[in-house]
């Protein structure tokens, strides 16, 4: 009889949510080079211990297949921290910007420009109520002749300082772009702030970081996501020198994140024109698939609309100050641009480019799903894995169509715990109280993976998990009880659904012999601990392809 393989790595006394069937928990796994050997009881793992085994002891603590931020600006996000960008988080006041913003300026180059955020209106005391607008006159004395482009905590929205406008080129003749505003004030003078594709009209404005300090910063914001148990990311918006600086990283072995990669060429623009679109798609040669474990091409992103916050997301029925909004896509009316949406989805369905689609609006929502059916009627694709974005507000029929459909939903529960502030005012508390609303979407048998959006939000998936199974923080109604979910389902959201949108699902988000071996152990049983407790876990140890990458107990 054959001698047992000897595991690398055992971990037993624990708690190990498989994610293979509804409940099944085990209590130890072993590791052999960069796959689940075997997973079992501690009697049943016993015989994979060798005389060079490592063995851990999780002493009832949660295993669980490692998280998949299924919705990550990962490109974004690691250069949103210091030293790279100004942290404006916390300020109250416009006094308390103003001081924030005049520190870094001191501390920088002789006009030397800067990027910071996050931002949002009611986050400061003279713009929640809405009698002041953001303007650059606000953050001018504090910057000077610094050029500062500070981001809106939505990223679909900018506050520039009046020097970043002028190395702009904005003035009052500029023409708001296609899918884009540039907010002006009663005299027709561009107050600073840019919204949707407009966005993009500072893009070069300040100097661009050299190749390695790119590569620097993402090895870098890759141990922190270790840290916090991430192994996996889609990173939608993704330019091609950004693809080429992953390609480097994966040429050197760098990666400890797999990268999941939605293109988008005409990033930072929102809108994607078709003629355009069609060119890239001819030169590119990309389809969903290309690539390996660490990184691969997922397909495209897409933009349908914008969000409530700016009423540009597209309703059914306007928002409280009566703003519809409207799609995204390029075209001179709304009929255009919804041809637009039809056309761009059935391009890349065409290339088979699976199409990850922002939508906020319910409006928008439906015409997404119309469109991807649309495509795979006329051209069947059975792999497709379409999805769509947010699904912010969503139609009453919208649940039984996703599911019956298979389209699945990336929810963005991070953002569902931070944004009522900003939100309720703009939709009302009923509306609110259905934003991403996961529960609804589960009873209907939906897809749900769920995402951060970081750097919109912080990339931490127990408050996530927490949010959607109802332990509400702080003073915001978070989630009403009919629209929370089980832990199960929740923790599937950042596991086994991810997975699924990577057709990874072989291979990926659970936890048996011959899946890869990547997991987290955190300090307790994140199915025991009372639901309030859950956002204070600890990640204690990750592992990422059988190699430890992150966590306390990383040492």
């Amino acid at each position: 009889m054959a001698e047992p393989i000897c595991a690398d790595l055992v971990i037993r006394g624990a708690s190990i949510a498989t994610m293979r069937e509804s409940g099944e928990r085990l209590s130890a796994i072993a590791i052999a080079n960069d796959r689940v050997l075997a997973v079992g009881s501690d009697e049943e793992i016993e015989s994979f211990i060798g005389a060079s085994t490592e063995v851990r002891e999780a002493r009832g603590a949660s295993v669980l297949p490692g998280i998949n931020d299924a919705h990550m600006h990962l490109s974004e996000w690691v250069f949103a921290q210091e030293p790279y960008y100004a942290d404006i988080s916390g300020v109250a006041t416009l006094a308390e910007l103003g001081a924030r913003l005049q520190a870094r300026a001191s501390s920088s180059d002789e006009g030397a420009g800067f990027r910071g955020g996050p931002w949002r209106e009611a986050w400061i005391a003279e713009l929640a109520d809405g009698s002041l607008a953001p303007h650059r006159s606000q953050i001018d004395e504090a910057t000077g002749d610094h050029p500062v482009v500070l981001d809106h905590v939505s990223r679909h929205g900018l506050w520039l300082n009046s020097a970043a406008l002028k190395l702009a080129g904005i003035d009052r003749d500029t023409p708001d772009p296609e899918g884009g505003i540039i907010v002006r004030d009663a005299a027709g003078e561009p107050t600073g702030v840019l919204l949707e594709s407009a966005t993009a009209l500072a893009e070069g404005i300040l100097p661009a970081f050299t190749r390695e300090e790119r590569l620097e910063a993402y090895v870098t914001g890759m141990h922190e996501l270790n840290r916090r148990g991430i192994t996996s990311v889609t990173d939608p918006c993704v330019s091609p020198e950004v693809l080429r600086d992953l390609i480097e990283l994966r040429r050197r072995g760098a990666m400890t994140v797999r990268v999941n990669v939605l293109m988008h060429w005409a990033w930072p623009a929102l809108t994607t024109s078709v003629d355009e679109f069609r060119e890239a798609l001819a030169f590119s040669g990309l389809a969903t698939g290309l690539g390996d474990e660490w990184l691969r091409i997922g397909g495209i992103k897409l933009f349908a609309d914008g969000i409530p916050s700016f009423g540009t997301a597209k309703l059914h029925e306007p928002d409280c100050d009566g703003a519809h909004g409207g799609l995204l896509t390029a075209g001179a009316t709304e009929d255009e641009r919804i041809q637009a949406l039809f056309q761009l989805v059935r391009l890349a369905h065409e290339a088979r480019l699976n199409a990850q689609i922002h939508v906020t609006g319910d409006a928008a929502a439906d015409l997404a799903i119309a469109a991807i059916v649309e495509a795979n009627a006329q051209d069947e694709w059975p792999d497709a894995r379409h999805a769509l974005i947010h699904g912010t507000l969503l139609s009453e029929g919208a649940y039984s169509r996703l599911a019956q459909t298979r389209i699945p939903v990336i929810t963005s529960s991070i953002m569902k715990a931070g944004s009522a502030s900003g939100m309720i005012p703009k939709l009302g508390l009923e509306r609110w109280n259905r934003v991403f609303a996961a529960g609804s979407l589960h009873r209907a048998g939906a897809i749900v993976a769920d995402s951060s959006d970081a750097p919109v939000a912080d990339p931490n998936w127990l408050l996530g998990i927490a949010t959607f199974v109802g332990a509400a923080l702080g003073a915001d109604p978070v989630v009403v009880e009919s629209e929370r979910i089980t832990r199960e389902q929740a923790v599937s959201g950042w596991t086994t659904a991810g997975a699924y949108l990577e057709s990874a699902e072989q291979t990926k988000g659970f936890l048996a012999p011959g899946a890869l071996a990547d997991l987290v152990m955190l300090d307790r049983d994140l199915f025991a601990v009372p639901a309030e407790e859950i956002v204070a876990l600890t990640p204690v140890l990750t592992l990422v392809g059988g190699r430890v990458t992150g966590g306390a107990d990383a040492s």
